[in-house]
């Protein structure tokens, strides 16, 4: 088994096991199972006005605030260094946004950083027990976040 495989694995053991917080996403308080709240769909980030929409393949605005999907790394689409890492960036962005689209998702904290060195919140998102970052690494539209950033091209 990887590392980034027994990492993501043990994040989500953790998670599961109460570690961290979660909420549903695109809503406006905190939702249990007894007051389930609705779900607020994204679009693609255009303009300066940023509420629910989706940047790229792992960075998304959630009520306002600019969200790090802590658990991958997806190819730049703003400054891509090839074509290739262009094109790859474009489809993980369209497919994140399906993703978020899908239906009510948790954001669940990273263990131990709660935002990154821009001040993005690092949250991992995840709906029925999976993370949907996973679901871009299975895709081959993402890698496991490693602790640093890899070339694409």
């Amino acid at each position: 088994m990887s590392f980034g495989k027994i990492v993501t694995l043990s994040m989500l053991a953790a998670f599961s096991g109460g570690a961290g917080y979660s909420y549903l996403a695109g809503t406006s308080e905190t939702a249990t199972a007894a007051h389930p709240v609705a779900f607020k769909s994204y679009s693609l980030c255009a303009g300066s006005v940023r509420v629910h929409c989706v940047v790229d393949g792992d960075t998304i605005w959630s009520e306002g605030v600019k969200i790090r999907i802590a658990d991958i790394d997806t190819p730049e689409v703003s400054e891509p260094k090839c074509h290739s890492e262009a094109a790859l960036g474009a489809k993980a962005t369209h497919r994140m946004l399906q993703l978020v689209n899908a239906g009510p998702f948790q954001m669940q904290a990273w263990p131990g950083r709660d935002e990154d060195k821009y001040g993005r919140k690092l949250r991992v998102l995840v709906r029925d027990g999976r993370s949907l970052g996973d679901i871009l690494v299975s895709e081959g539209l993402a890698r496991t976040w490693t602790g640093r950033r890899q070339p694409w091209c």
